[in-house]
């Protein structure tokens, strides 16, 4: 049966396909500008068939799509072994699922901007059902590749193809006269009903306004709109006179979204170019899901040495054949994801995914993936087979935020409890998004993954290889000041509570060096402009009163260069306490119109908590380059340093979404910028566990994870980071005793990673920190170390002289134990760790209970 013309908008004509946008008159009767559809203009090539062609080859590895299914299979000729982007060709698995055949999910918002629909109601299309199924895909061959353009949509026929109520001049004149005697029984008797005063009210099914059957409404059409005289112009006068509501109006919705594949060398990369994704005026796209189905294990197979790689802090597994179904499956955000979009829905756990990869390695494949465009709108889930929606295999997937909303209570009140509103922002993500893989082979483990992504920053000029440090380096920080509520005469002040002064600091360099202890870096934090709440810098650098002046500091840097130390204060440069000399124009603000605020958690409330006493503000990263720069030339007239340290620069990817709005593609860009005039004149710089894009712009890196999270879902943690940095950077642990002085065991994970460890020291008394900001550092009164330090760098300092210069060549978790492992490093010495409470035998060598050997 041919369908009468399509409609051209949920509730406006004259629909034109455009980048998250649309043309003629939106649903609030807004102009909207006319864009042609790119994609109707292009030609295509013509590919048919079941059966899998060839659209590229590179050294051993082939790529073929069957156009049948859109399905793209990546396979090494030499071993014959294949991945499918989708499990349309698995035949292992019955009645596979929409979802399960689709290479793309696109969700999208379907409400209205009339009555602000738009911003709550989201709903989703797959490439399967609703494009693959309808034969609504295109193909354009490319070098060495294939470009699928997909059209997603549904054109059903629906109740809402039907007017809710109609005159009875209206129904005789345009349908019932045209119809026979039994037409029009199906009509008067079954579908509507005729009011007393003449109007006919729909009455389908059940006597619900929305229960009809496809059968039914198919029949219904071709009576109103084949047979009939109806059209959709009267259908949609109809539905204005009775004053419907957007949701009550049909919908011939399209989105097109096109998925380039192609082979760069042997290397698969899957592309999107946001800014050529076509939708309406009325459904702007929310998050794409990108081939969701592709890093999946087989469901034939429990693959017991197989397992998913996550870059959960250190880095973590998730074993193939893993039974925790009853828990979490993993979830998270890349560099911890938009700070300014739900900024008050928190996750206890931090999952410190600083590296834009993952992998999976199988009975016959090891994959590892990286995001090289859109990391910082990504989000990555891991499920081990069985938990999502019982699906028979485990598998690792993507989303990408392209315009996100944040819900935010309006202060009302209903019958349900507090009314939310949603608001989304006006700025999107329009870049890339990229994904590159690599076929590792079978006998690869996640040595090999790592040694991938070192490889892959090389190429990109992100690491580089460095010179052996001939000492081993020493990590220190020390805290120089602080707020702390002080008493007049009974009478609270805030006050400024010194903990480690220029020249208390140099009695500990000094005490350090008497230990045997030499290379310190030592990290100065608190040293200016509020101390430890660091206030804005914007005016200029000044010490934390109390602590010794810049006297004070020359005294502390000529001792230090006499015994080869190196001072590194530690600013924060992309946050700053409270909103003092953050003006309008420095501050970012979030998409409720609030200036944007970090919120720590409290894990015994379970809850943020945002009534800190020195809330924390985002620095606008449209700001950020005149910023630094005001930073920069304030602190080389102020400390006469070229080195420093920051523990927020690049740990997040900042935006703003008020003035000048920054998506976090924008954002991204606009920090690299900063970034490069900020070091350009040889500034020395040490951050805390940046985003590994970041490590071409320091010199040291600090607070590098030596475990995963703890998620329970985690099976091991390795020192993935660690092994991507061996070789190339120097850097060190978190610290070893914030929160305990039992810090052994720590110790020894800084030794499996080949890296430094670090210690953090006030001064004065640990008491001295209660009823401040600072108050949960447990453990970092000098005195009580005074006398342990020098034995715990004289052990690191022996480890270090036997592996200087060499990398990790090998890993193992011995058994598969989480606490038994064996190092291989490249000039042949292994080490075998033990972090059990017993005496073990790893590989045939005695190691005792928390300790290691080294052979």
């Amino acid at each position: 049966m041919k369908k009468h013309s399509i409609f051209t908008c949920a509730v406006a004509a004259g629909l034109c396909l455009a980048f998250l946008g649309g043309c003629g008159k939106s649903s609030d009767g807004t102009e909207v500008q006319e864009t042609e559809s790119y994609w109707a203009s292009q030609q295509y090539d013509t590919l048919s068939g079941t059966d899998f062609v060839k659209v590229g080859e590179s050294g051993k590895m082939q790529l073929l799509l069957n156009p049948a299914t859109a399905t793209i299979r990546w396979m090494d000729t030499s071993t014959g072994i294949y991945q499918d982007t989708n499990m349309s060709h698995d035949e292992g698995i019955q009645g596979l699922t929409n979802s399960e055949q689709s290479d793309l999910v696109v969700r999208y918002f379907s409400g209205s901007t009339k009555s602000n629909m738009l911003y709550y109601t989201l709903s989703s299309f797959d490439s399967y059902s609703m494009c693959v199924n309808r034969g609504q895909m295109a193909y354009q061959l490319m070098d060495n590749g294939v470009r699928i353009v997909y059209t997603l949509g549904d054109d059903s026929i629906t109740y809402k193809n039907f007017p809710p109520r109609i005159t009875d001049e209206r129904m005789q004149e345009y349908v019932l006269q045209y119809l026979d005697d039994v037409q029009k029984t199906v009509i008067t008797e079954r579908r509507y009903t005729q009011l007393s005063g003449g109007d006919w009210i729909r009455n389908f099914a059940d006597g619900e306004q929305n229960k009809i059957t496809q059968a039914g409404a198919e029949e219904l059409y071709n009576f109103f709109y084949v047979i009939g005289k109806y059209t959709d112009e009267l259908l949609m006068e109809d539905l204005e006179t009775n004053e419907a509501e957007p949701e009550d109006y049909p919908s011939t919705l399209e989105l097109k979204v096109a998925v380039e594949y192609y082979l760069d060398g042997e290397e698969l990369v899957v592309n999107v170019d946001t800014t050529k994704m076509e939708t309406d005026a009325e459904h702007p796209i929310n998050q794409l899901q990108l081939i969701p189905y592709f890093m999946t294990s087989d469901s034939t197979n429990d693959a017991e040495e197989g397992y998913m790689f996550v870059p959960d802090g250190s880095g973590a597994l998730i074993y193939l054949d893993s039974t925790k179904t009853k828990e979490y499956h993993y979830s998270g955000s890349f560099y911890g994801g938009d700070k300014l979009v739900g900024g008050t829905s928190f996750n206890s756990v931090d999952n410190k995914m600083m590296m834009p990869v993952y992998g999976m390695k199988t009975a016959d494949s090891t994959i590892f993936g990286v995001i090289e465009e859109g990391a910082e709108v990504a989000f990555l889930d891991a499920y081990v087979s069985g938990t999502d929606n019982s699906e028979p295999f485990c598998k690792v997937k993507l989303a990408f935020d392209i315009q996100t909303q944040q819900a935010v209570s309006s202060g009302m009140r209903n019958a349900g409890g507090d009314f939310t509103l949603y608001k989304a922002s006006d700025d999107v993500y329009d870049k890339n998004i990229t994904l590159r893989y690599f076929w590792l082979g079978a006998d690869a483990d996640y040595v090999d993954m790592a040694a991938c992504y070192a490889g892959y920053l090389q190429e990109k000029g992100i690491l580089t290889t460095e010179d052996v440090e001939d000492e081993a380096p020493f990590y220190v920080e020390l805290l120089g000041g602080t707020d702390k509520t002080k008493y007049f005469l009974g009478i609270p002040y805030e006050g400024t509570q010194s903990l480690t002064t220029f020249g208390q600091a140099e009695e500990i360099l000094k005490n350090l060096t008497d230990n045997g202890v030499s290379n310190v870096k030592l990290i100065y934090s608190g040293m200016v402009n509020g101390g430890m709440n660091q206030r804005s810098l914007a005016s200029g650098i000044k010490f934390t009163p109390g602590i010794g002046g810049k006297s004070g500091l020359n005294s502390l840097k000529k001792y230090a260069e006499s015994v080869g130390a190196q001072i590194f204060p530690n600013l924060q440069l992309q946050t700053a306490y409270t909103k003092s000399n953050i003006n309008n124009e420095m501050a970012a603000w979030n998409i409720v119109n609030e200036r944007g605020q970090i919120y720590s958690f409290d894990p015994v409330q379970k809850a943020i908590v945002d009534d800190a006493d020195y809330p924390l503000y985002m620095v606008s990263p449209t700001y950020l380059e005149k910023y630094l720069n005001k930073v920069k030339k304030s602190y080389s007239s102020r400390t006469g340093l070229n080195t420093m340290a920051s523990g927020d620069l690049f740990t997040f990817v900042g935006t703003n979404y008020r003035y000048t709005q920054v998506a976090p593609s924008t954002g991204r860009e606009l920090m690299k910028s900063a970034m490069e005039g900020f070091i350009k004149d040889g500034l020395t710089l040490m951050l805390s566990n940046p985003i590994s894009e970041a490590y071409a712009y320091s010199t040291y890196l600090t607070d590098i994870p030596t475990t995963d999270s703890g998620m329970r879902v985690l099976d091991a943690s390795i020192p993935f980071t660690a092994m991507v940095l061996d070789g190339h950077k120097t850097y060190s642990s978190e610290s070893l005793n914030r929160e305990s002085t039992d810090v052994y065991v720590n110790f020894m994970h800084v030794l499996e990673g080949n890296g430094a460890p670090k210690f953090t020291f006030i001064y004065e008394d640990n008491s001295i920190l209660a009823d401040t900001e600072q108050e949960d550092y447990f453990a970092v009164n000098y005195s009580y170390w005074r006398d342990k330090i020098g034995a715990y760098y004289e052990e690191y300092r022996n480890f270090y002289n036997q592996v200087k210069g060499a990398t990790i060549t090998e890993h193992e978790l011995y058994e598969r134990s989480d606490n038994l492992r064996i190092v291989t490093y490249s000039n042949g010495v292994k080490v075998y760790f033990n972090y059990s409470d017993l005496e073990e035998q790893i590989d045939g060598v005695t190691v005792p209970a928390f300790s290691y050997v080294i052979k």
